[in-house]
């Protein structure tokens, strides 16, 4: 163990909180009871008179102590044991060619399918259903890419059948295989301009719905942007095909109450979708932090993730990254400029303020 408590006193304390954070950095040891415990231990507390500090196991034992029933101390922190539990679920759902039930996960690992779910949202801030989800769904991503047809590579990837995957992997990257197999094979994607108030935009579609809503200072700079964003599709300028969803999404960004007729086609990683589903839970008019959204999601110390999947949108203001703001409520960074951030919000209160004055007008 590496102590990163440097003084007896620092570790007094955090053997007088329980403080399961130190248990990889250092054990006490008990005179009086002749055992040596992990800082978290529920065993009743000692007398400080009483207690001795060891940085490792083998030296409470050389010191003529065992080691403590109640907290395993002859094992790993609980912790510790929790998270390679963890590890070892992951590792079993990997290698399963087939896919795994959560059921018997659980008991190949021998304890509760209630005590793993909760284990995952703890370390992973997902359910073991939805990373075996999102494992079997990569998978699929990768076989698509060498199997001779979609049929093949649903089922080198687990699936026992077609609609098995389309009820499953389809909802998760948005496009159904055969279209994602495609996409480095000439996928259309067919858009247009447009002009909203908070300044020009490029909307680009596929056949499900938008896939991306861009702004810009110019058609060249949004050509050149969508260009890159989707360099293996065939994209094709169809002014005529996109009029109305060009409209429907100026709508949107300009009426953010209006934003939820608009039909998305997005793609991304797990994590980015889960950022994403939870940034459209906030209100029109509102904010929220980037650790909020991470403590929504059931991941509070990817608050710095967050704000990458934030800069990774692909749909501007209809999943309206421009809503999360710093802890002390600052407008961070924003893709498309913190001066558009502002306004966006601006515009947004006042539409709120409005509907609420509104509101008592006709009470």
């Amino acid at each position: 163990m590496t102590s990163i408590y440097e003084t007896d006193e620092l570790r007094w304390q955090a053997v007088q909180a329980r403080d399961a954070a130190a248990d990889e950095s250092f054990l006490y040891g008990v005179t009086t009871t002749g055992v040596f415990c992990y800082p978290s231990c529920p065993s009743r507390a000692a007398l400080r008179k009483n207690t001795c500090f060891y940085s490792t196991r083998e030296q409470a034992q050389t010191a003529g102590l065992r080691p403590c029933k109640r907290c395993r101390s002859d094992e790993p922190p609980l912790k510790v044991r929790q998270r390679l539990l963890v590890e070892q679920a992951c590792k079993l759902i990997q290698a399963a060619s087939e896919g795994i039930k959560v059921e018997a996960l659980a008991e190949q690992l021998g304890m509760s399918r209630f005590h793993l779910q909760k284990l995952f949202q703890q370390f992973l801030g997902m359910s073991p259903k939805s990373y075996i989800k999102a494992v079997r769904a990569r998978n699929v991503d990768q076989a698509l890419a060498s199997s001779s047809t979609v049929t093949d590579a649903l089922l080198s990837a687990g699936y026992d059948s077609s609609s098995a995957y389309y009820a499953d992997g389809a909802v998760r990257i948005g496009m159904s295989a055969h279209t994602y197999r495609r996409l480095g094979e000439g996928l259309s994607i067919r858009y247009a301009f447009g002009k909203s108030q908070f300044g020009k935009i490029v909307v680009a579609a596929s056949s499900k719905g938008v896939c991306c809503i861009l702004f810009g200072d110019s058609q060249k700079e949004l050509s050149e942007e969508l260009t890159a964003r989707f360099r293996k599709a065939t994209l094709i300028r169809d002014n005529e095909t996109m009029q109305q969803l060009v409209a429907d999404a100026i709508e949107g960004i300009e009426n953010p109450l209006l934003a939820e007729k608009l039909p998305l086609d997005v793609q991304g990683t797990a994590f980015q979708e889960k950022v994403w589903t939870a940034l459209r839970q906030i209100a029109p008019g509102e904010t929220a932090s980037y650790s909020q959204v991470a403590a929504a999601i059931g991941q509070p110390t990817a608050a710095r993730a967050v704000a990458r999947a934030c800069g990774a949108n692909p749909v501007a203001v209809i999943v309206p990254c421009h809503r999360v703001v710093g802890s002390s409520g600052k407008l961070t960074g924003y893709r498309w400029g913190v001066d558009r951030k502002q306004r966006l919000l601006e515009s947004e209160q006042e539409q709120r303020a409005e509907e609420k004055a509104s509101t008592l007008v006709e009470r």
